[in-house]
């Protein structure tokens, strides 16, 4: 699985779509960080990282050139058929391409990070302290995780419908009108329900840390995430190839 690993990321990362969306990300967060750090120096300047990442914009700039890179010829074409007739398992080649997704999508945040952090102790007159660092840094990671849950439950749909357009527009609404369409319920409804989704216990998991508290929230989360590979893996076993 380290060579199908290796081959996946040379092409993945030969992707354009991935670098125009990364430069994308990184002027919409330096608009939106100026902007903070305009109206209320350090605060707004945590306040405007905090703010870009939690925007549609930002996840639609990361998450969709990821799933797009990773998984949009993957059924159409015949290299899946090429690497399971090399004697890689079903659950195996799942796992490899989560793996890509999760691989991609950290280095996209690792560039984040590594430019805010250069903007902060560098050229920046804004001064935070090593607790407002390391709780924005947590901040990054928990996107990170979260904008991966998305690729994990658009890949499940994919693998279920056979579809690759099918999961593009599922991972376009994710990124989109997911959390708005819940608070649309919750306006309505008056049920919290939210607070029990994938996004909303990161964002409990985030509070809890916050407040120097366990962020017991992270294991349910990781539940969604484990049971969508298992609903994938099994969905996936069960569908027949032309070789």
């Amino acid at each position: 699985m380290r060579n199908l690993l290796r081959a996946d990321l040379k092409r993945i990362f030969r992707v354009g779509l991935i670098y125009i969306g990364l430069l994308l990300a990184l002027i919409y967060i330096s608009y939106t960080v100026l902007e903070g750090v305009v109206n209320d120096g350090s605060i707004g300047l945590v306040r405007g990282v905090q703010k870009s990442l939690s925007g549609a914009p930002i996840a639609l700039f990361i998450v969709f050139p990821t799933f797009y890179a990773v998984f949009a010829h993957e059924l159409s074409s015949k290299s899946m058929q090429a690497v399971l007739g090399h004697g890689i398992t079903r659950d195996k080649l799942i796992v490899a391409k989560l793996l890509d997704a999760a691989i991609v999508l950290l280095c996209v945040y690792l560039v984040i990070i590594a430019v805010t952090l250069a903007v902060i102790n560098g050229g920046s007159a804004i001064i935070l302290s090593s607790q407002q660092q390391t709780n924005l840094v947590v901040f990054i990671i928990l996107r990170w995780l979260r904008h991966f849950g998305y690729i994990v439950f658009s890949a499940m749909i994919m693998y279920i419908s056979g579809s690759t357009v099918l999961g593009i527009v599922v991972c376009v609404a994710f990124t989109v009108v997911f959390k708005l369409v819940f608070n649309m319920i919750e306006f309505f409804s008056s049920l919290s329900l939210y607070d029990y989704t994938f996004d909303g216990l990161l964002d409990w998991a985030y509070t809890g840390i916050e407040m120097e508290a366990f962020p017991w929230q992270l294991l349910p989360a990781a539940c969604y995430l484990l049971a969508a590979l298992a609903i994938t893996t099994y969905f996936f076993r069960r569908k027949e190839f032309d070789f």
